[in-house]
């Protein structure tokens, strides 16, 4: 990587469509988290419910249905986001080692967000079909997936506007 230009010496109309990709990949991923906040509340148990469902009367006094999620459903759930994602996270993880000196911090937050895509998604069949304290797990990986994605959305952002330096100096 040390050979392709960094983003910021790229001309302004490559650094404008990495930056616009930036953005609305961003929205589309600060979106899936709004939609898991709205379904788990962010919560342990709301991603246990989530995917293992209520009982009668969990549901009359939440005011809300929701059913365990089928083996098919958790097939579907699993590949929509695991083939979605990847080729984001892989894409940003790129644009990100061109923002700078690659080191190890550098490279394991480039690979992070794939790395919790797995344990994410793999924890969620574990917690619907095994061990309901995995959901421990599996909100710490969010976590980091998340954070490490809109950490490297703000660097591509900032490498993408910053100011070309003056020939010369």
């Amino acid at each position: 990587m040390s050979d392709l230009p960094r983003i910021q010496s790229l001309a302004p109309h490559f650094r404008h469509i990495i930056g616009a990709f930036v953005v609305m990949t961003s929205v589309g991923v600060f979106t899936g988290f709004a939609f898991l906040g709205n379904t788990t509340h962010l919560e342990p148990q709301g991603i246990v419910t989530q995917y293992k469902g209520m009982d009668e009367a969990q549901m009359e006094v939440a005011g809300e249905l929701k059913f365990e999620k089928s083996f098919r459903d958790m097939l579907l759930t699993t590949h929509n986001h695991v083939l979605g994602l990847s080729p984001v996270f892989l894409a940003i993880g790129l644009l990100y080692l061109q923002c700078g000196k690659v080191t190890r911090l550098r490279s394991l937050i480039a690979i992070e967000p794939l790395l919790s895509l797995g344990l994410t998604f793999g924890g969620l069949w574990v917690v619907r079909f095994w061990f309901e304290p995995f959901v421990y797990v599996v909100l710490l990986s969010g976590i980091l997936m998340f954070a490490c994605f809109f950490w490297m959305a703000a660097v591509i952002l900032r490498s993408c506007f910053r100011p070309q330096p003056s020939p010369g100096l």
